[in-house]
């Protein structure tokens, strides 16, 4: 089981850096270009920012936990050994990381379902329609979250092992 999990972290890792990454980079340029040279502004492209922009952080961030590459502010941890170090790690899970990416998950899924229903689209009288499709990737990176937690809560060797598959 742990490693279909590893796997589908990855895969999702991928997608962000493959597809989603190289669509925000795309977008950005054509939309600066063509406002800068063109004077053309284009909502549905600045929308599209910033959509593969959340795309990107939502794909990427149970990878991103996975491959311990997240962002951390070690002050203390660090100095402690290693044994406290896993034990902060997985009382921390449980306690906040577990329990918010459920809560996410649930009102993510709340959220794109009302979206679905009421055929949400963009405020702006340009924009994108089929809001639902971006809100979507909140409970599917709160899922991805929850999957790297549980990987890492059953991993033998805690947070010092060396990344086995993952980097």
């Amino acid at each position: 089981m742990a490693l279909i999990i590893n796997r589908l972290l990855r895969f999702a890792g991928a997608v962000a850096a493959f597809v989603f990454l190289p669509g925000l980079i795309a977008t950005s340029i054509f939309d600066i270009t063509t406002r800068r040279f063109l004077q053309l502004g284009s909502t549905p492209l600045q929308e599209l920012t910033w959509h593969f922009f959340f795309a990107c952080v939502m794909f990427g961030i149970g990878y991103t936990y996975l491959a311990d590459k997240h962002v951390r502010v070690d002050i203390i941890r660090e100095r402690l050994p290693v044994h406290w170090q896993i034990r902060i790690e997985r009382t921390l899970l449980v306690v906040l990381l577990i329990p918010f990416s459920l809560i996410m998950m649930w009102f993510g899924s709340r959220m794109t379902w009302l979206s679905f229903i009421q055929d949400e689209g963009s405020r702006a009288s340009l924009g994108l329609s089929s809001r639902w499709i971006i809100k979507s990737a909140l409970p599917v990176g709160a899922f991805l979250m929850f999957l790297a937690c549980c990987y890492r809560l059953v991993r033998p060797n805690g947070i010092n092992e060396e990344h086995d598959d993952a980097s």
